[in-house]
């Protein structure tokens, strides 16, 4: 358990089953697997893999039964904190996340991991904790919908819900998105999205999002810094298998090829021409 002045970091091993649990600050959950079935607010809720968890102040909790599960990240924020922020932020009081389950950046997994790294360290700073938590709150009112942060009532026309659509792939890349979740983020039909993204990109939405991840999958072997399963993981694949097949089928070789080889391989193995123009279109940064 790590404790600033506003967050507390815990890393359990289990969920608590059996006891109702009444939240008094907001409880931002990252699972390693699907959390169990549970009562939210007395509505059984289940999970999906590769989502972050939000839970609100006054919210109920209720886990139905016991799960095995891996180390998991929860972190307990200060409603003062994050209402402060949101104000700084352009927003009023009385914050509340309205989606229980969220994608999430990279950026803010690096900012939670930094976070956990600081609070270890002998020599910790307290200012450097609380700047640390600062921009975990940002991020988290960036990212995640909110009561004060609405979506358009009304569709945008098609260039710009595909730029739209696009800026959510690049953020959200690393979680496990789906076509749903990027159309309900830019308010239009999935059959719609589909028809419309291929005809102005050229691949499907799923096509491009997979030539994304493999493109940043390339870039982060390349630094060295990262186990073939650490790459995949922060490259929003499920299992090291699919990671190693899609891999392969888009760039002609396993992974583990590619970092034999990073060295005399171009900059970019597959970056394809529907990637490249969309990047170069909608000014998108590489």
């Amino acid at each position: 358990m790590h404790i600033c002045s506003d967050i507390v970091l815990f890393k359990p091993q289990a969920f608590i089953t059996g006891t109702t649990m009444h939240a008094v600050d907001f409880h931002i959950i990252i699972p390693t697997t699907p959390p169990p079935d549970t009562y939210i607010n007395d509505r059984l809720r289940s999970f999906d893999h590769g989502k972050i968890v939000a839970i609100n102040p006054g919210d109920t909790v209720l886990c139905t039964k016991e799960h095995a599960t891996k180390q998991y990240l929860s972190l307990l924020i200060k409603p003062e904190l994050v209402n402060k922020i949101a104000e700084e932020m352009g927003f009023s009081e009385g914050i509340r996340f309205l989606k229980l389950q969220n994608p999430y950046s990279r950026e803010l997994m690096q900012a939670i991991n930094n976070f956990d790294k600081e609070t270890k360290r002998p020599d910790k700073f307290k200012l450097m904790q609380d700047c640390l938590g600062v921009q975990i709150v940002a991020l988290l009112l960036r990212e995640l919908k909110t009561n004060l942060r609405q979506y358009p009532a009304n569709s945008p026309d098609g260039n710009t819900y595909i730029a739209l659509a696009i800026e959510y792939i690049h953020a959200f890349f690393s979680s496990n998105i789906s076509i749903e979740d990027i159309c309900r983020e830019i308010n239009v039909s999935s059959f719609h999205f589909i028809r419309t993204f291929k005809k102005e990109i050229g691949i499907s939405p799923h096509r491009y999002l997979l030539n994304l991840r493999i493109k940043k999958a390339e870039e982060l072997i390349r630094m060295g810094q990262y186990s073939i399963a650490e790459v995949a993981m922060m490259c929003g694949f499920v299992s090291l298998s699919h990671f190693s097949s899609t891999f392969k089928g888009i760039t002609g070789l396993s992974p583990r090829e590619f970092r034999r080889q990073k060295h005399t391989l171009p900059n970019s193995v597959m970056m394809s021409k529907e990637l490249q123009n969309s990047f170069n279109k909608y000014n998108i940064r590489r």
